[in-house]
């Protein structure tokens, strides 16, 4: 417990930031704030290595309004100086509201900077950790209706079947899906991820698909219609000083409303089957697409493989037809 407080007042606890892209905009629109314990001559230890035992000590709900904090910083310095911002998701555990006054603090820290709750995503990880269900599902439900964005983090990952009751009984704005797991030479494996997408665009979770590191996996999910994703593929995380370097690579407000309502639209068959198709994807097997108008010129951010084969059959391209 010393160790811990040492760290926190040292300044040894680091917050970096993983881009999230969206990628029909082909900008950053969200980061996902991680913790590094960087203690002076020693190698910076990623959250997964102390972590589980601030859970054990019952001090991992410190850690989590730490990074709040800084977070909070950050974005109200930004806009200080009239620089972009975009939302921040941050990393929760079901233990945190263990704390009576957890929520307190979460809302007396966004209060102290002015930051809008719409700014601030909560990550909730499913681990099995001694929490009260019922508790931990009216305080999701509470932080909701403050405001903030309510995520499922790691489906797929760790805890597969904690993450599948939480989808029962919780209401969630986006599910993060981990595709570590999943290889996208094996038929099977592409068949579950391609299910997962469509279930979770069923139930009207906008998912994010994470840890992307290979061009594979990549092109896959971009066959699915998945907007947002991350991944050391795209960037990996940085401290906050290097964020200026992709100022012009952030979404815009204006942008962020635009694509807001593309996050909902599932580009999939709706009775997705798992029968083995004709080049083995599992797209819409109808000519499917998506256009952005503006100034009466039509810009193509999706479209599946029928749709490309219905247009070269008609002699269109994507870039052609003014509307």
């Amino acid at each position: 417990m010393g160790y811990f407080e040492e760290a926190l007042s040292q300044n040894w606890l680091k917050v970096y930031y993983q881009p999230i892209f969206n990628l029909y905009s082909k900008k950053i629109c969200n980061f996902e704030a991680v913790s590094r314990w960087q203690e002076p001559g020693k190698p910076a230890l990623k959250a997964s290595r102390f972590i589980p035992v601030l859970e054990r000590s019952g001090l991992v709900y410190q850690l989590g309004l730490h990074v709040l904090d800084d977070v909070c910083q950050l974005l109200n310095q930004r806009r200080a100086d009239n620089l972009p911002t975009i939302p921040v998701s941050i990393n929760l555990s079901p233990s945190d509201f263990n704390i009576d006054s957890f929520i307190d603090q979460v809302l007396g820290i966004t209060q102290k900077y002015q930051i809008p709750h719409n700014m601030i995503q909560f990550d909730l990880m499913t681990q099995p950790v001694a929490v009260d269900q019922q508790r931990l599902k009216d305080a999701a439900a509470n932080l909701r209706k403050q405001g903030f964005r309510i995520c499922l983090d790691r489906y797929g990952g760790e805890n597969n079947d904690l993450s599948t009751e939480t989808l029962l009984e919780y209401n969630f704005d986006y599910l993060k899906v981990d595709v570590r797991s999943f290889n996208t030479n094996r038929q099977r494996a592409k068949i579950i991820l391609a299910s997962v997408i469509n279930m979770s665009r069923l139930l009207k979770i906008v998912p994010v698909v994470k840890v992307v590191e290979d061009q594979a996996m990549l092109n896959f999910i971009r066959s699915l219609g998945i907007m947002l994703t991350q991944g050391r593929l795209l960037a990996k995380e940085m401290p906050e000083e290097e964020l200026s370097q992709e100022r012009d690579n952030f979404e815009s407000v204006e942008e962020r409303a635009l694509f807001s309502g593309f996050n909902h639209i599932n580009v999939l068959d709706p009775y997705l089957e798992t029968r083995d198709r004709l080049d083995n994807n599992f797209e819409n097997p109808r000519p499917n697409s998506i256009f952005i108008v503006q100034s009466q010129q039509a810009k193509l951010v999706y479209c599946n493989s029928a749709f490309r084969s219905w247009t070269g059959c008609a002699g269109m391209t994507k870039r052609s037809g003014n509307t």
